[in-house]
C-alpha cells in the first residue's frame, strides 16, 4: 500500500482483521506494516503507538455496539427492550469475539473517547430500566447486574464452557437466565 493511500480507517481495520488471526494483545506495528505492505515508520503519522491503534479501534467498536442497541431498541420497552438490549450485545460479541477483550478493557482507561463512549452504553440501559419501578439506586444495581450476566456468560461461551449437555442449547440458557433476571424486576 502506498503511503498516501494509509489512513488510520485502513490501520484501524487491518488491525481488527490481524486480531482475527492473532491474539488482539499480540498485533504490533510490525505485523499491521507487513499487513498493509508499507514499513513499520509509515505507521507513526497515523498513531503514536499501538495503543492508540487499540483506543482508536475501541472506540469504533462502541460507536457500532451503541448504533445497534438504539437501531434495535427503538418502540421498545419494558420486558421486550431487555430481551432485545441482551440479544443484540451477545449477537455483537460473538461477531467481534476477537476484540472484545477491548470493549473489556474500557474502565482501566482515562481516555475520554472511550469514556464517553461506555457512558453512553451505561445510559441505554439505565433507560431501559425507566418502565419498571426501580429507584436510581437499584437501577444502577440493576444494570450492573444484568451486565454481568451477559459478560459472565459470553466470557464462559468463549471459553468453551456449555457445550457438554447435548439437550439444552447455549442459546436457550442465555435467554432463560435473562428472562429470570427479568421476572425479578418490579412493574409500576
Amino acid at each position: 500500500m502506498k503511503k498516501r493511500n494509509l489512513s488510520q480507517e485502513k490501520i484501524i481495520a487491518c488491525f481488527r482483521g490481524l486480531a482475527e488471526e492473532m491474539d488482539v494483545q499480540q498485533v504490533t506495528f510490525q505485523h499491521l506494516a507487513k499487513a498493509l505492505d508499507v514499513k513499520s515508520p509509515s505507521l507513526y503519522n497515523h498513531f503514536k503507538n499501538m495503543r492508540d491503534v487499540k483506543t482508536a479501534l475501541t472506540a469504533k467498536l462502541l460507536q457500532e455496539l451503541n448504533d445497534a442497541l438504539r437501531r434495535s431498541l427503538v418502540g421498545k420497552s419494558g420486558a421486550e427492550a431487555l430481551r432485545v438490549y441482551a440479544q443484540v450485545y451477545q449477537s455483537f460479541a460473538f461477531a467481534n469475539q476477537a476484540v472484545y477483550e477491548l470493549l473489556i478493557s474500557v474502565p482501566h482507561t482515562n481516555e475520554e473517547i472511550l469514556l464517553e463512549g461506555i457512558y453512553e452504553t451505561n445510559q441505554i440501559i439505565l433507560q431501559l430500566f425507566d418502565a419498571f419501578d426501580l429507584t436510581r439506586k437499584e437501577k444502577t444495581h440493576r444494570s450492573r447486574e444484568l451486565r454481568s450476566i451477559i459478560h459472565g456468560y459470553l466470557s464462559l461461551r468463549f471459553l468453551g464452557y456449555f457445550t457438554k449437555e447435548a439437550t439444552v442449547s447455549p442459546e436457550e440458557s442465555y435467554s432463560w437466565m435473562i428472562n429470570d433476571f427479568i421476572a425479578t424486576l418490579p412493574s409500576k
